[in-house]
């Protein structure tokens, strides 16, 4: 139609740009019978009327969206599940997440990591998942009151922290002290996102992140659904591409071409559509969007927010049969499968690091390793290689993984810990042969064991990867949560009785020994980025080793025990001092690190001390 009058939106807003004026996003002056911008350009002034969903309110939308959610559930709910006790874990799961999905589709900003309150709080969450128990615990009592009758001082450790953060307060060097970032939800620019895709398909990224279709996003691209702001392009295809762009905008954010990307305000926008996602059919789109936010999140340390994405994702997973060996005859089928494993992946390492109810059950699942998988034997699994995206090596190694959900099962879950003494100690040994057949077939050069020794020079380093580092440090931590399940382990009631089973013992101090002299040689490897994927394993590690030296104060290793602590308070303040002189300004949880550990150190020379009293 020509010299068009406004046409109403719901709401009483007009739209009143012409088919020209919208395409090239201008102001329209809806003059008739053409509009300036028609008539300087010589064409017909033309509008057309977009069919468009009503604008909802917010309330509105999470309702919608609950209602989905439970849609899919009914859905999932009529497949026939291998066995009761993988019925009540994903029961148990369901219900835990269900009662926080309001929190995460209201979301509207990202939690600040340079945050004071937000780093306390994630820190402080962080800690109740590293020996010591949740604020309130039995176990959180039980640690307090070991070190008091070892030590003679009291450690309130949530209290020690906030101290801790008022002290930085003080210090005036932070000037953000709100709890998130001040960023407006952002649509990326056209080019960045197509240049993202380009990258993400020529690095062969997809090798270790297979998050992503390169080929149907560009086509994304080539349809022009960025061009067109209304609601008739599917939620899930902006969703993806705009957090997609965040994810390859903050992996590379020192390249040039990504120096003036905002990845934060990207994925903000992403969080925006997912409640408009949820109305929409599951499709390959909006699972890798799901995905892409969670791939996105996580490593800022909101593993709440992170867990909450993968139950999502794990449903969408399992109404699109992705978890069938089956799906890979049908269109993207292999991609599916790749995203199967990615998720698989990350639902075990949060299980064995969170001890939580696991989001696929591998009897519900086909556990067949894809054929272009690159196996532990390869070294390129631990070294920086060129990456195809032929090959398949995923964040972890998948036979990892596995032995992850094995661990949990045999060792954590509701049914294991109810088994007599005897049997969990069989599973810890058997266990314990079966990840150390693990290890054999990795390249002898690639042993964890040539690194995690003093004498290690860090020049051994360079070559390795961030993901070949990572997998060293996960074997350590899993030896540990191995022998960790031990009875005499388990309870921080009588640690005087470790000596029941002295091979556990020894193998859990020694795995915690193992991973800070690690993590002390990979120091390079660590920045604001990166600190939350290796938290757990320092602060689990610290807090036992910490453990094994108070109990035991008069042993001949504790000096060496303590100056090792001591080494990680002086490369946390170098580190410090590091994030201080950026523009970004200093990074909380370094300073809470360094103080946690000094205190630490302080206590263990204490105990020393008063044994020899």
């Amino acid at each position: 139609m020509s010299g068009q009058s406004s046409v109403q939106r719901p709401g009483g807003r007009a739209r009143n740009a012409c088919d020209l004026c919208r395409r090239k996003k201008i102001r329209c002056d809806n003059a008739q019978p053409a509009c300036e911008t028609c008539s300087l350009g010589g064409v017909q002034c033309t509008f057309t009327e977009h069919p468009s969903l009503v604008r909802k309110s917010l309330r509105d939308q999470l309702l919608d969206a609950t209602a989905r959610i439970r849609e899919l559930e009914a859905q999932l709910a009529v497949q026939d599940l291998s066995s009761d006790s993988g019925q009540r874990e994903r029961t148990s799961s369901d219900e835990h997440s269900d009662n926080l999905w309001l929190p995460l589709f209201a979301v509207d900003h990202l939690p600040d990591t340079y945050s004071i309150d937000t780093s306390l709080a994630t820190f402080q969450a962080e800690i109740a998942h590293c020996g010591v128990g949740e604020s309130g615990s039995t176990k959180r009592a039980s640690f307090s009151s070991i070190v008091y009758r070892k030590t003679g001082a009291q450690l309130d450790l949530d209290h020690f922290l906030a101290q801790a953060a008022q002290s930085l307060r003080f210090r005036g060097i932070q000037s953000r002290t709100g709890s998130h970032r001040s960023l407006s939800p952002k649509w990326p620019p056209t080019p960045l996102v197509r240049y993202s895709i380009n990258h993400y398909s020529q690095s062969g990224l997809y090798s270790i992140f297979p998050v992503a279709n390169a080929d149907a996003l560009s086509q994304l691209i080539e349809e022009g659904v960025l061009d067109r702001q209304d609601d008739t392009v599917p939620a899930a295809n902006l969703a993806c591409l705009f957090a997609f762009t965040a994810m390859m905008s903050v992996m590379h954010r020192l390249s040039p071409e990504f120096i003036n990307a905002e990845p934060d305000a990207y994925i903000q926008a992403a969080l925006g559509l997912v409640p408009r996602l949820l109305m929409e059919r599951t499709t390959v789109r909006s699972l890798e969007a799901v995905v892409l936010i969670m791939t996105y999140i996580m490593p800022s340390g909101q593993i709440e927010y992170g867990q909450l994405l993968l139950s999502l994702a794990t449903r969408m997973i399992l109404s699109l049969d992705a978890h069938r060996i089956s799906i890979i005859s049908n269109p993207e089928g292999r991609h599916l499968r790749a995203l199967f494993w990615f998720c698989y992946g990350t639902d075990k390492n949060m299980l064995i690091r969170y001890n939580q109810s696991p989001h696929f059950i591998d009897a519900d699942c086909d556990l067949q390793i894809p054929d272009n998988y690159i196996l532990s034997s390869s070294d390129n699994q631990f070294f920086t290689r060129p990456l195809s995206n032929n090959e398949l090596l995923f964040p972890s190694d998948v036979r990892l993984s596995l032995l992850k959900s094995k661990v949990y099962h045999l060792l954590y879950s509701r049914h294991a810990r109810a088994q007599p003494e005897a049997r969990r100690l069989q599973y810890i040994r058997e266990l314990d042969q079966e990840l150390n057949d693990l290890k054999r077939t990795f390249p002898s050069s690639c042993w964890p064991d040539l690194f995690a020794t003093p004498s290690a020079p860090n020049y051994t380093f360079h070559d390795l990867s961030m993901r070949g580092v990572c997998l060293h440090l996960e074997f350590y931590f899993l030896l540990g949560k191995i022998h960790e399940a031990s009875p005499c382990l388990e309870s921080n009631n009588s640690i005087s009785s470790w000596p029941i089973l002295p091979s556990s013992v020894e193998l859990f101090y020694q795995e915690s020994r193992s991973i800070l002299l690690y993590i002390r040689h990979v120091r390079d490897f660590l920045n604001w980025h990166t600190f939350w994927i290796y938290a757990q394993f320092l602060l689990t590690s610290v807090f036992s080793l910490f453990k094994c030296i108070i109990s035991y104060p008069a042993a001949s290793s504790n000096e060496n025990d303590i100056q090792l602590l001591q080494s990680l308070v002086d490369m946390f303040a170098e580190l410090d001092g590091k994030e201080s002189a950026k523009s970004r300004g200093l990074f909380p949880p370094f300073y809470f690190t360094v103080c946690l550990i000094k205190r630490l150190v302080f206590l263990a020379r204490k105990a020393s001390n008063k044994a020899c009293e």
